[in-house]
């Protein structure tokens, strides 16, 4: 059986600004109306923590990739 793919967005943090960013990510995330399969924290060697936004679809990932990065100007990668 074949597993269902994740499509994955990183986000990192601004410095000092931890839950901001979190609630940037969630205010997103209800504006497109899209709910991410996982939410967490990871570790970035080069620039502390970031955020790992999963998805069922590459679709929403795009959506939310798209729309967080006009909407905050923070980097966006993975």
């Amino acid at each position: 059986m074949a597993l269902n793919p994740v499509f994955t967005v990183c986000v990192d943090r601004k410095p000092g600004a931890f839950g901001d960013t979190m609630n940037e990510i969630r205010t997103c995330l209800d504006h497109c109306k899209i709910q991410p399969t996982s939410f967490k924290p990871i570790a970035q060697a080069d620039s502390g923590v970031g955020f790992e936004i999963c998805f069922n679809s590459e679709d929403e990932a795009h959506l939310f990739e798209d729309a967080f990065r006009l909407s905050t100007r923070l980097p966006v990668f993975c």
